[in-house]
């Protein structure tokens, strides 16, 4: 944004405060090493794994009550004969004799990328991806010599036809029995035999099973393309310092105190299992050809300078009084029992003898005697906001269990409430804490609980970014689904290559991984997006606009694709395009949805305001965005005014029936002066031309009446709800209209007050709406709420889900990453607002980027900015300190 297109002043409810800036009495320590996971026991199984990557190769890596080193390898190009992304294999490092176990020590190091182990007698092992070389490392060292045995452990040893598939899934087809269009046939990996003191398997596509048959459905046989599947070979070899085979699937490493095993990794596509043995034998020539020594500095100076980057380590500050009732039931609700606020989320079975407080003030106490149904998930005491964290709740969830929600933090015991029989639950609250017991026996306990939440925060944040680093450098996109790290979960199919929602990927899910890396200074983890959604898919969505409705140059980006770039056949109808009036998809839930493409367009211009990437505008931003603005242009027409009416059309997936839908409308509205602020010799006359034309056909922002006044509308028009997302705060984020500093905020804050739905798990934004309009108590209740919904079937605290999607959720963790970078720091333009969301009583030491290859560091302590470090200096002048937020 130009100088003259700033806002003309902060908004009232902002002030700029001019400050001294004097040095901290003494520095912190902004290494990430104090949010290391330590374990000081072992884990049963892969539900116990640590996550371990180098940005294309990921580990699920726990060690069992045996002493055993055990593995998940996955890799972000292994694709399997059905589009699924499959994992490479399990790996077992076993020792003999076995090491005694206690005491144990296990540490996830972030600042070396690398996993430590202390057993009982002594024996230390470390595991690590390389950070620069597809290899991965075991070493062993004992106090006695040991014999080290690795193995492989495949479970894709036969054909197996898939029980159930998911819904982007190849064969998906919901008119179909059982949901399948067809069998989903997976094949066998193969083990390589006879391999010369070495060991290793692979799994070569011999089919390809989707590609052509939506190629056809969808009338796309005219573009031409390399098969996306067939012949992809992807594997491993196994390695070791004096190793010895013992057979196909076991390598040994002979009696000593020192043991090192290398896990080679290599995808090729196309490839022959022949050709792809004689490049894997090249790349660990290739690899060892450097020193170990060497290659292990070099992996650690790459995390060390990864975490140089940027940082937020922040606390509470325990002499600043929090803005906080002083009891979680201090609210206007009354109590209710069996039943939520709103009359919902009924108990099933029988509730008798209760006993109520007359005062919620601490400490007091609630009894009730239950009897559970089957499956209970009902309420038990309810005084809290459906959705929200303004008080407290018990209930059964997630079924003959208790949940004790208090404030933003959530504590469980699982099945100890058995159906069929009566039960005496006895709550009690005091300042120090809560407890629930059942039957006099205590079940939960909250006086441990982390008090500390801005800490917790900061180290949910550090691993988020570490889980996001250790799949974020490979050639394609982070599965928004579990990333690389999914493992087997009950009793789903495909063992750690099931996730649900399956292999394709959703627009609305996949950015929120890549949100807060311009911020982070990990602008190289946006490269897999953009080569895939440009460079591959730009030239295909190109095609098919042309093919479907004869616009040239034109392109509209679908919102569930494959990675070749189709639509899901099960989106789309089985019914071939050629049979068809209308070429577009029959699942109405994305049909018109179609704010992916103004969203990658501002995605890049983020990117490029960070790093002034010419290459980036002219090959990439200036042909999407072309190409994004002529689809809209040609696909919908003007009315008798000259204004475009964006008809039919739908507010995400959400809305179904609308006009003017806000996504799109706030995109494109968005995007287009980002353009035409670029330098003249940056975009040809031409395309300006064509932008501003544009740009003035475009309705303005849809608002609508609530009781506080006018506010942010999913559309101009809007009917037929389907979902629960908020699609009328897209103007506020990701598209930054509506903002805390704009004199248009009070219609952003009135719409995030009367919003249709809310939450803070998964997808869900909210946090990052309140961020924005500069709602600080309530983005820091979401953020902290949000931190603490770990996967409670995932030992790593960082492994977020299921929620609406699968473990780990990258959704979630990556709204929590960007929601505490927009507390702290937000841009636009040449403006930097510094403290926008930020509560007073949480201190932080914080280093970011901002556009123009600018980083901002700063100490906030005392309610006061101690320390502020701009660079380049020049741009001090433009940083704005925001205090007190709404």
């Amino acid at each position: 944004m130009k100088p003259s297109q700033r806002p003309a002043r902060l908004s009232l409810l902002t002030t700029l405060v001019t400050l001294a800036f004097v040095p901290c009495a003494q520095a912190q320590d902004t290494s990430p090493k104090t949010h290391n996971v330590i374990w000081d026991s072992p884990s049963k199984n892969h539900t116990g794994s640590m996550p371990l990557g180098n940005g294309d190769i990921s580990l699920n890596a726990w060690v069992e009550p045996s002493g055993d080193l055990v593995f998940f390898i996955g890799k972000s190009d292994s694709w399997g004969d059905n589009a699924r992304l499959l994992k490479l294999g399990k790996v077992r490092v076993k020792l003999d004799p076995a090491p005694a176990v206690t005491p144990f020590l296990q540490e996830l190091s972030l600042e070396s990328g690398t996993m430590h182990v202390r057993l009982g007698d002594g024996t230390t092992l470390r595991l690590w991806a390389d950070a620069n070389h597809p290899t991965v490392h075991v070493d062993v060292q004992s106090q006695k010599a040991v014999t080290a045995t690795a193995s492989v452990e495949l479970w894709r040893t036969k054909k197996l036809t898939l029980s159930e598939v998911e819904c982007s899934d190849v064969m998906m087809d919901r008119a179909k029995p059982r949901n399948m269009h067809a069998p989903t046939v997976v094949e066998p990996d193969t083990i390589i035999p006879a391999l010369t003191n070495r060991i290793g398997w692979y799994h070569h596509n011999i089919k390809s099973v989707g590609p052509a048959q939506h190629a056809e459905t969808q009338g796309m046989t005219g573009y031409k393309r390399q098969d996306p599947l067939l012949h992809r070979t992807f594997g491993a070899v196994i390695t070791a310092d004096q190793g010895k085979r013992l057979d196909d699937t076991h390598l040994q490493s002979a009696a000593a105190q020192s043991h090192h095993f290398s896990v080679h990794v290599l995808t090729r596509h196309p490839s022959t299992p022949e050709a792809w043995l004689r490049d894997i034998q090249a790349q660990i020539a290739s690899t060892e050809k450097s020193p170990l020594a060497e290659r292990r500095t070099a992996h650690e100076q790459w995390w060390s300078s990864f975490w140089q980057r940027s940082w937020i380590h922040a606390s509470n500050n325990p002499g600043m009084k929090q803005d906080q009732a002083s009891s979680p039931a201090d609210n206007k609700h009354p109590l209710r029992v069996g039943v939520d606020q709103a009359g919902g989320n009924k108990f099933s079975g029988a509730i008798r003898n209760t006993r109520i407080p007359k005062s919620f003030a601490l400490p007091f106490t609630l009894e009730a005697e239950v009897n559970p149904a089957k499956g209970e998930k009902g309420r038990i005491f309810d005084k809290i906001t459906p959705g929200g964290n303004d008080g407290f709740l018990l209930d059964t969830h997630p079924g003959n269990s208790l949940r004790l929600i208090v404030g933003d933090k959530q504590f469980n015991a699982k099945g100890v409430l058995p159906a069929g029989k009566w039960a005496k639950v006895t709550t009690r609250a005091t300042a120090s804490g809560w407890t629930v017991s059942v039957d006099g026996k205590q079940v939960i306990d909250t006086s441990h609980a982390n008090s500390d939440d801005a800490a917790y925060v900061s180290r949910m944040y550090a691993l988020q970014r570490f889980i996001t680093a250790c799949a974020g450098r490979g050639a394609y996109p982070i599965k928004f689904n579990g990333s690389l790290f999914t493992v087997p979960y009950g009793n789903k199919p495909g063992d750690a290559d099931y996730r649900r929602w399956g292999p394709g990927y959703w627009w609305q899910n996949t950015r929120l991984p890549y949100l807060g890396l311009c911020a982070s200074g990990d602008m190289e983890m946006l490269e897999p997006l953009f080569r895939m959604y440009v460079d591959d898919i730009l030239p295909y969505n190109k095609h098919r606009t042309k093919e479907y409705f004869g616009l040239e140059n034109a392109a509209y980006y679908a919102e569930c694709i494959h990675f070749w770039g189709d639509v899901f056949n099960e989106s789309y109808g089985w019914k071939p395009q050629s049979e068809r009036k209308d070429p577009l998809q029959e699942s109405r839930y994305h049909k018109w949805e179609w704010v992916a493409g103004p969203e990658l367009v501002w995605m890049m211009l983020d990117a490029y305001d960070h790093s002034g990437d010419e290459k980036l505008l002219q090959q990439r931003i200036l042909p999407t965005a072309v190409a994004v603005v002529r689809f809209f242009d040609g696909y919908y027409k003007t009315n008798t005014d000259g204004q475009l009416v964006m008809h039919p059309s739908q507010a995400l997936e959400t809305w179904w029936d609308c006009t003017n839908p806000m996504p799109e409308l706030a995109g494109l509205r968005a995007i287009i002066p980002r353009l035409l602020a670029l330098p003249s010799d940056s975009v040809p006359a031409a395309t300006r031309a064509e932008l501003k034309s544009f740009l003035a056909k475009l309705a303005p922002l849809p608002v609508r009446d609530t009781p506080d006044g006018k506010a942010l509308a999913p559309a101009t028009i809007c009917k037929d709800k389907r979902n629960v997302e908020n699609p009328e705060l897209y103007a506020v984020f990701p598209f930054r209209l509506c903002s805390f500093e704009k004199d248009n905020r009070q219609l952003g804050i009135n719409a995030l007050k009367h919003r249709w739905d809310r939450g803070n798990s998964g997808w869900r934004q909210d946090d990052l709406f309140m961020t924005y309009l500069g709602q600080t108590e309530l983005a820091r209740k979401n953020l902290v709420a949000r931190a603490r919904q770990n996967d409670k079937n995932s030992r790593f605290p960082a492994f977020w889900g299921p929620n609406y999607d699968w473990v780990p959720d990258q959704d979630h963790g990556g709204v929590l990453t960007r929601t505490f970078q927009t507390m702290l720091m937000q841009s636009e333009g040449d403006q930097i607002y510094l403290l926008p969301a930020w509560p007073k009583d949480w201190d932080v030491n914080f280093k970011l980027h901002a556009p123009h290859n600018t980083t901002v560091e700063g100490v906030y302590k005392n309610g006061k900015l101690e320390k502020l470090t701009v660079t380049p200096e020049s741009r001090r002048k433009d940083v704005r300190i925001v205090a007190g937020g709404a």
